[in-house]
């Protein structure tokens, strides 16, 4: 396969390129790349089916020459909020996705190389299953996640399932694309993975430098504060809360901007009146349109990306919406737990703290209350932005994977 592709054949639209992903992962700007790059690109995305009925739906997209030649809505069972239901139909769910997924062999009948990239084991799976087809030449497993063994709940019987999954993912495709050195280390400390007899890479979740935002803080922007993510009580919103509590009465115009539902929604709602913040609190809902997204992020003094972790579930990963922050020119609020917290604290483009309330109140004061250190970070993540731009970081790997000079 290798001998097969030269990096001045895609745009000629020699090899056909697959992409699978689950959204939102934080892999958006690889569908971008993807289409600019091969002749021929098709883009397989599942809605992820706890997400209920917001948000993006499955679609089969078809590019070629980077203009949309296709697009179908793919199917899938919707859980809502019922967390019985929701595992009751994963099974049927993903058997659904399978399918789904399978039937692009018909699509793929081509004497060009096929290339397929899975985002997870399971879109791995369907990779590695179209190979035996004879439908795709090449599997990369693109890793985006590694969590540890719960010691209790549904949860601890569907990691064992994952792992076999995972492992099975990793033993047959062609390549593996880690995102940290913790999803080795921890496939390490669980038996199933040995470095030392892989081909794999490491590739960092990037900035898309076509997309950099940043803007000056002034206005009444200058006080506002963001969450992007899932709605569930594991992120911590409810600390948040009760720090927009103490400090409105400093900073009256302190808004907490929060982009993206999930099961924890009508919850925190509740809890924004109760704690007499409504005034101060804006939820947005799922934002599908890129321009207004983009807006909404820029307009931000910081995020946050807070975590509790009772059984060490981020110890391992790296949360994706702490570079979504950064790709808007927004320093992120980070606990202490995941390794990228140190590591950005460090460069000074982000904060780490503890999940304490006067650790987290005095750091938004810090930083609302000193425009000289604003004007830094923003400048330093302008900088770092440039070190992990997505774009640069995709040809590189593209390029170690199949040999192409650099």
């Amino acid at each position: 396969m290798k001998s097969m592709l030269t990096e001045n054949s895609l745009n000629s639209g020699e090899a056909v390129f697959v992409f699978n992903a689950f959204v939102p992962t934080g892999l958006e700007d690889y569908v971008e790349y993807f289409r600019t790059n091969f002749g021929k690109f098709i883009y397989l995305r599942f809605k992820f089916p706890h997400s209920g009925k917001s948000g993006p739906v499955s679609l089969l997209q078809v590019f070629e020459n980077q203009k949309l030649k296709e697009e179908h809505k793919l199917f899938s069972f919707s859980a809502g909020k019922n967390k019985l239901l929701y595992f009751s139909l994963l099974p049927l769910n993903y058997f659904i996705f399978l399918l789904q997924a399978l039937a692009l062999k018909k699509r793929l009948k081509s004497a060009k190389p096929v290339i397929y990239m899975g985002a997870n084991y399971f879109c791995a799976l369907c990779g590695i299953l179209l190979r035996y087809l004879g439908a795709v030449d090449f599997v990369i497993y693109r890793v985006m996640d590694f969590f540890p063994l719960p010691k209790r709940g549904p949860y601890r019987m569907l990691n064992r399932v994952f792992y076999f999954l995972d492992s099975f993912c990793l033993k047959r495709s062609d390549s593996i694309w880690f995102t940290t050195e913790g999803h080795i280390s921890g496939r390490e400390e669980y038996g199933y993975f040995n470095r030392r007899k892989a081909n794999y890479r490491i590739i960092p979740l990037g900035v898309n430098m076509r997309k950099f935002i940043t803007k000056d803080p002034v206005g009444f922007n200058s006080y506002s504060l963001l969450y992007c993510g899932l709605l569930s009580r594991h992120h911590l919103l409810g600390l948040i809360f009760s720090c927009i509590k103490e400090l409105k009465g400093e900073f009256p115009k302190v808004r907490l901007n929060i982009i993206g539902s999930g099961p924890d929604e009508g919850y925190f709602r509740a809890l924004v009146s109760d704690m007499g913040i409504k005034e101060n609190v804006v939820f947005h809902g799922f934002v599908e349109d890129s321009f207004s997204f983009s807006r909404l992020l820029s307009d931000n003094a910081l995020g946050f990306a807070l975590y509790e972790d009772k059984d060490g579930l981020m110890k391992y990963t790296e949360p994706a919406k702490v570079k979504y922050y950064l790709n808007y020119g927004v320093p992120a609020v980070i606990s202490r737990i995941p390794k990228i917290a140190f590591e950005l604290a460090e460069k000074k483009v982000s904060f780490a703290v503890n999940n304490e309330k006067d650790d987290i109140c005095n750091t938004i004061r810090r930083y609302l209350s000193d425009k000289e250190l604003q004007m830094e970070y923003k400048k330093n993540i302008k900088d770092y932005a440039k070190l992990i731009d997505i774009n640069s970081l995709l040809k590189e790997n593209l390029a170690g994977t199949f040999g192409w000079a650099k």
